[in-house]
């Protein structure tokens, strides 16, 4: 069985965070190793607060479990503080981990801050040179790159800015207008995966799932692309199967 260790904050209605992300891995055949960020609280209109777990006590739980299993993947979600992003670094550093799939989770879809503003600075300098893939949506791509991203021809520009930090770049186009389209830049070459457009609202958490079951193909051996594609059609089928929870958008259903 393969294991993979998400450092991620809790969303309490369930859809997203580390509930979506261990229910994708489970989903997959996997186990989920968890560090705890931050708790939200949530529901499918609104985040009312977030508590930040202590950056030292974000390192006890990554330790702790390391102390006995190695993973062959990580995904890292919502960080919440600064002091969060430099304790990831470290850890990342010291332990020498593989197959770091990066979630820049900056903002709550209903419009709350789940990265402090201050802190996206040293979320591009401390953790984007680190990760092996970062999974921005547009929105997220725009603030890594420092610029609007409307079109597909601006993901791919901003692929290209992000990937010179140093991840392959996954810019997923789920809220383009004409298209649905996720991107890939490696590096080397451009690779765009298609899908037609799916009638629904129920889209909570399927930034968490792609992320996640990327993280999980790679630790299985895929191959980059090959991780991308199956993220890729996993995370519309999750959508496809998307039910109601709440009064606002519901959640994605991995597996």
């Amino acid at each position: 069985m393969k294991h993979i260790l998400v450092i991620a904050g809790s969303d309490s209605s369930g859809g997203a965070g580390i509930q979506a992300d261990i229910k994708t891995i489970t989903s997959l055949g996997g186990h989920a190793l968890t560090a705890l960020t931050a708790v939200t609280a949530q529901n499918s209109l609104r985040v009312t607060d977030v508590h930040k777990i202590p950056a030292r006590f974000i390192s006890k739980q990554v330790k702790a479990v390391l102390e006995e299993v190695v993973p062959q993947a990580v995904k890292i979600g919502m960080l919440y503080s600064g002091a969060a992003v430099k304790e990831v670094a470290k850890l990342l550093k010291r332990h020498g981990l593989v197959n770091i799939v990066l979630d820049p989770v900056l903002r709550a879809s209903t419009g709350k801050d789940l990265l402090e503003p201050r802190a996206i600075t040293l979320f591009k300098e401390e953790l984007l040179p680190l990760a092996s893939v970062v999974t921005p949506n547009l929105f997220e791509a725009g603030t890594l790159a420092g610029m609007k991203v409307v079109g597909s021809n601006d993901m791919a520009k901003a692929a290209e800015t992000i990937q010179a930090m140093g991840p392959d770049v996954v810019v997923t186009g789920g809220h383009l207008e004409d298209t649905c389209m996720d991107l890939l830049f490696d590096g080397k070459a451009f690779h765009r995966f298609y899908g037609s457009k799916i009638d629904t609202t129920h889209t909570h958490g399927s930034g968490c799932v792609f992320s996640t079951a990327l993280a999980t193909f790679l630790a299985g051996g895929k191959d980059v692309v090959t991780a991308t594609n199956m993220a890729h059609d996993f995370t519309r089928s999750a959508i496809i199967h998307g039910y109601e929870c709440g009064r606002g958008p519901g959640p994605v259903k991995p597996g």
